[in-house]
């Protein structure tokens, strides 16, 4: 299944880390610490990070992000 954000596609459930920081307007260190208190997966592809699309809806869903 592939979806598509603002011209940037989601390939089966997993999205571009830099879509989900400018989403929610984080830095590095912030996504970082997001990632490890919200138990979202991730996936790194060469130098690339790509998290779980559906962990990530699950956070926003619950309004559990601060």
């Amino acid at each position: 299944m592939e979806r598509e954000i603002n011209t940037t596609k989601i390939l089966g459930d997993w999205i571009p880390r830099k879509v989900v920081k400018e989403f929610f307007g984080y830095g590095n260190t912030t996504m970082a610490t997001f990632a490890e208190d919200y138990d979202i997966r991730k996936a790194k592809v060469g130098r690339r990070i790509f998290y779980s699309y559906s962990d990530v809806l699950r956070v926003i869903k619950n309004g559990i992000v601060d």
